[in-house]
């Protein structure tokens, strides 16, 4: 059943990442409109549970949609509705738009890719954000009480002991870390080993942590790793869908045009498109063709000799399988790349936590 939208308030951005899988060139901004009809037409479509995710481009440059968005929601009280934290680069993250957000109840997650310097060499032309953010977070901190969610980019060429970049996070307060191998490029066999040696080492730091009493902290992957190694039988291991919302949601460009998957929205070839294409806002959605991708595996498009020997990877990411500049399909090898690279938390946590039933390091062929 659908049970999330993914509305895209904009496409624009004020820097210009390297690794960004969002393309800038159009500069559309989704007008109030079309962003009012979508959230009511997802909020009385079928179904108790209600997930809300909000993107960009920089989301918080089309913030004034945002003004007024409890009062949207206050009608659906026979629902139960998660907005989920917005992704911001924290720029335009003032104390005022903090302000603003908090009063519509709503939540951010700040990227930041490490230290000043990991964080400043993929974010833009040689301009400085990293003491901006740092000073925004405090206004975060100050008037929602906690510090917010991190998300942390790792480039292949910062893989090696990117684990002393999540230390470092925890030693200065934060409790959340979202971290998030850089899609669409080209993961060398000496950075995929050099990214493993640092899952390993972030899955040590993440139990010394939670025995010395830290037990509110998250790391993503980590955390979700263990909850699925906890509480799914040894059978649905090698079914892993959860950290892909394809089949149960639908992605909302800002000109109202509606999708199955994110990364096809800005992919080159048309047919990849058209198959994942569902309709207008203003027109019609068309919701079981949402539920017809939640079985969909990217090896029907993209060939890939992952042998299904990776028991933690998520075999609907087709955003494994596109340049994230180009739209165009990364070599087949790079797809399998990326399911490895995928699959690693799992694995190390389920042999951490199951020693007697270990699964064999992924078969690459």
């Amino acid at each position: 059943m659908m049970n999330a939208v993914i509305i895209y308030l904009n496409t624009k951005c004020n820097i210009d990442c390297d690794y960004c899988f969002v393309t800038h060139k159009d500069n559309v901004f989704m007008e109030r409109a079309k962003f009012e009809k979508i959230v009511r037409w997802f909020m009385d479509h079928e179904g108790e549970d209600k997930e809300i995710s909000f993107f960009g481009g920089e989301p918080l440059l089309n913030a004034d949609l945002l003004t007024g968005f409890k009062s949207l929601l206050s009608p659906y009280t026979d629902k139960k509705i998660r907005v989920k934290e917005i992704n911001t680069n924290g720029i335009l993250a003032n104390e005022e738009m903090v302000m603003r957000l908090k009063a519509e109840d709503i939540r951010l997650i700040f990227s930041l890719d490490g230290l000043q310097f990991e964080h400043n060499t993929f974010r833009m032309n040689k301009r400085v954000t990293f003491e901006k953010i740092l000073k925004n977070i405090e206004f975060y901190k100050k008037h929602y009480g906690e510090p917010p969610a991190v998300n942390c980019v790792v480039h292949p060429t910062m893989a090696k002991d990117f684990d002393k970049r999540v230390e470092e996070f925890f030693d200065n307060g934060f409790n959340r870390v979202r971290l998030v191998p850089t899609l669409g490029i080209h993961w060398s066999r000496e950075h995929v080993e050099d990214y493993r040696q640092s899952i390993n080492k972030i899955a040590q730091l993440y139990y010394k942590l939670v025995k010395a009493g830290r037990t509110n902290i998250k790391i993503h992957p980590i955390s979700e790793a263990i909850d699925r190694v906890k509480s799914r039988e040894r059978g649905e291991f090698f079914n892993n869908q959860n950290s892909c919302q394809m089949g149960r949601a639908a992605f909302f460009m800002p000109d109202g045009k509606a999708y199955g998957c994110r990364s096809v929205m800005y992919a080159s070839d048309p047919d990849l498109v058209k198959k994942f294409y569902l309709g207008h806002i203003d027109t019609s959605i068309d919701v079981a063709k949402i539920h017809s991708f939640f079985n969909y595996k990217v090896c029907q498009d993209v060939k890939t000799d992952c042998k299904l020997t990776m028991p933690g990877a998520n075999c609907r990411r087709l955003c494994f399988c596109l340049d994230t500049k180009t739209g165009n399909y990364v070599p087949p090898e790079d797809v399998t790349t990326m399911l490895e690279i995928d699959s690693i938390p799992f694995t190390l946590i389920n042999n951490i936590l199951n020693p007697q039933s270990k699964f064999r390091a992924p078969q690459l062929t």
